[in-house]
């Protein structure tokens, strides 16, 4: 590992560590390269500069979304004017990304699917391909089947029928029905394939059971999600598919008790059965659920509004700027306790997801990228036929007399104003991809963590799993009660405590990020598991603070942060049992901001991940924050 002076300060960093910049956020990149000009992320930069610019960019950032700014309002909330773009689900509620539900599967009822490039195997790719707007709908097949599907099996049992199997000719037709399921499933499950990574799911790596019910046209009565429900319950598909979650977004037909309601009867009995079942309270904002909302061992699901901003968990005052999704609300009973649904929010608003590959709107996503990043200067230019007005070479000879320069700031606004009402039609956030709302996205959320829980400890029962969820939950003691339940799901925290609950492989360890008295050191030291780490300039005083990854298969990882100059390799942890690495730390008081340096197959030159387990954050100026120590 060789070192190299950053760009900008002209220090040595390891030139993987500089590497990193081609991960800055694109307004951080644009404040670097207006300080360096002739700058560019592969040039690299170290994390003491980037986080040094990115303090410089939020100090810019506005208290207020610009969107409304803009006429006509632009597609979704933006705060800074070059950091127009739509966070990841990752970016907003963080999530164990070491933990991506690799094993489990989960079964999703919905009213169509489409196999698209992000629910296949990522590891599996036949190389490069070209532009996904420009293949034709065979050579898109070829390539998704070669990857190969995660779907573990797909069955259509609409209109009384019942078909089962991936050459199924409904789940490659395309078929406009098929939009809502792939949006549920592509948000719980998917890997972000066209987006770079960028917008995948909370379980990219799960295995996808498939069920499509309804009617022509997408239309799902109530009979139809019971067909799907007795389906996984009869001969015991859920257990000869290997379900352990049941992903429902939608709803029953009328209000009725759930003990004489069938679909809810059925979803119950799944649950009882140790399936964790979620299901969407549904939009309308109603003192109402439908089923199988209603059933009490269903975890309801309904949505909060965090306004597409970066906010911070760990700050009072940044979660008093979330507000609730208009979702519906209910009280049932089971055994003599009252239950107030939803029982958990996940985000309902501005939630990226795939656009359907066969659809006109598709190929609009595309042609609207490419006129807004040459409007934006980014990519390009505008055609000179555009700039320049055309002239009639037969009757003036002279064209450098006769040709008129177009003043294309006068009708740039226009332009725009046209482009706006284009992307704001389609949701565009991306050339492949929209942003969506609705409980329907917001309950596949909870499925995925749940999916994401069953990998970290395949002991779980689903009603652990629905333990562990409300008690890691994030309260919003702003908003009432009875529309919040205990709170917002917290992916990585909820995960974390799966790891550490009956049956876990790290039960009786310490959350990482923890600090620790020289009595628990003193014993954890005797245990002989780990020792104590040195930075640079060797500590003897100091606070000792436990910090641990879980990272199966990988081959190590080291501690780099603020108190070794983020070199990778200085502060290696010990592996323990089962995928787990560790270690302890002295540090001085004050604060230390710090990352994990993973090595493993698919980045043998390392890459770095934030602590999944610490709820504090720093701005970095990456797309990932830095993790955050302070001891006092």
């Amino acid at each position: 590992m060789s070192d190299a002076p950053c760009p900008s300060c002209g220090m040595p960093y390891p030139s993987n560590l500089l590497a990193c910049a081609t991960t800055l956020t694109p307004g951080v990149a644009e404040l670097v390269r207006q300080a360096l000009p002739g700058w560019s992320p592969e040039r690299g930069l170290c994390p003491v500069c980037a986080k040094t610019y990115a303090s410089h960019f939020a100090a810019r950032r506005s208290h207020v979304s610009l969107h409304n700014s803009t006429e006509p309002h632009t597609t979704f909330p933006y705060y800074h004017a070059a950091e127009e773009s739509l966070l990841s689900q990752a970016e907003r509620l963080p999530d164990y990304h070491t933990l991506p539900a690799a094993g489990v599967t989960i079964a999703f009822l919905d009213s169509g699917y489409y196999p698209h490039p992000d629910l296949a195997q990522a590891a599996g790719w036949p190389g490069d391909v070209p532009a996904w707007h420009l293949l034709s709908q065979r050579r898109w097949r070829t390539l998704v089947e070669e990857a190969g599907l995660r779907f573990v099996d797909y069955a259509d049992l609409t209109d009384g029928g019942e078909a089962v199997g991936l050459d199924v000719p409904s789940l490659w037709d395309g078929a406009g029905d098929s939009w809502h399921g792939q949006m549920t499933t592509s948000t719980a499950a998917g890997n972000g394939r066209l987006s770079g990574g960028h917008y995948r799911g909370y379980a990219p790596e799960a295995s996808l059971l498939a069920v499509k019910i309804g009617r022509g046209g997408g239309r799902i009565p109530e009979e139809d999600i019971l067909r799907g429900l007795k389906w996984l319950l009869d001969e015991d598909r859920w257990q000869r598919y290997g379900v352990r979650v049941v992903n429902i977004s939608v709803g029953g037909d009328f209000p009725e008790e759930w003990t004489t309601n069938p679909v809810c009867r059925a979803a119950h009995a799944l649950a009882q059965r140790g399936v964790f079942v979620a299901a969407a309270a549904g939009n309308r904002g109603i003192d109402e659920l439908l089923a199988p909302a209603q059933t009490p061992t269903v975890m309801t699901v309904g949505g909060v509004e965090d306004h597409n901003r970066r906010w911070r968990p760990g700050e009072a005052a940044e979660v008093e700027t979330l507000s609730l999704y208009h979702h519906n609300t209910g009280t049932v009973h089971y055994q003599h306790k009252p239950i107030r649904k939803p029982e958990i929010l996940a985000l309902g608003r501005w939630v990226p997801a795939p656009v359907l590959p066969p659809s006109h709107v598709f190929h609009e996503m595309v042609a609207i990228d490419r006129v807004r990043r040459i409007l934006r200067g980014e990519s390009g230019d505008l055609p000179d036929d555009v700039r320049h007005g055309l002239y009639d070479a037969e009757e003036h000879p002279e064209p450098s007399a006769q040709q008129v320069t177009v003043d294309v700031n006068h009708w740039m606004p226009e332009v725009w104003h046209g482009l706006r009402q284009r992307m704001n039609a389609h949701k565009w956030a991306h050339p492949y991809y929209q942003h969506v709302d609705g409980t329907s996205v917001a309950v596949t959320q909870v499925s995925a963590v749940a999916a994401q829980m069953v990998q970290a400890n395949p002991n779980l029962h689903g009603g652990d799993i629905r333990e562990i969820l409300l008690a890691t939950s994030l309260p919003l003691p702003h908003l009432l009660p009875r529309q919040t339940g205990p709170g917002l799901l917290q992916p990585a925290r909820a995960v974390a405590a799966a790891l550490r609950t009956r049956g876990g492989v790290l039960t009786g360890y310490p959350a990482s990020g923890t600090p620790l008295s020289e009595n628990e050191l003193q014993k954890w030291l005797l245990r002989g598991t780990f020792a104590i780490l040195a930075p640079d300039e060797a500590q003897a005083e100091g606070r000792p603070v436990y910090f641990g990854l879980w990272a199966p298969g990988a081959g190590s990882v080291s501690l780099i942060g603020t108190f070794n100059r983020w070199h990778p390799c200085r502060l290696k942890l010990e592996p323990a049992a089962n995928g787990w690495w560790h270690g302890a730390l002295r540090l001085p008081a004050g604060t230390h901001l710090y990352r994990f340096w993973v090595v493993d197959a698919a980045h043998p030159d390392g890459h770095w991940l934030r602590d999944p387990e610490n709820q504090l954050t720093a701005e970095s100026g990456y797309a990932d924050a830095h993790s955050l120590i302070q001891l006092t």
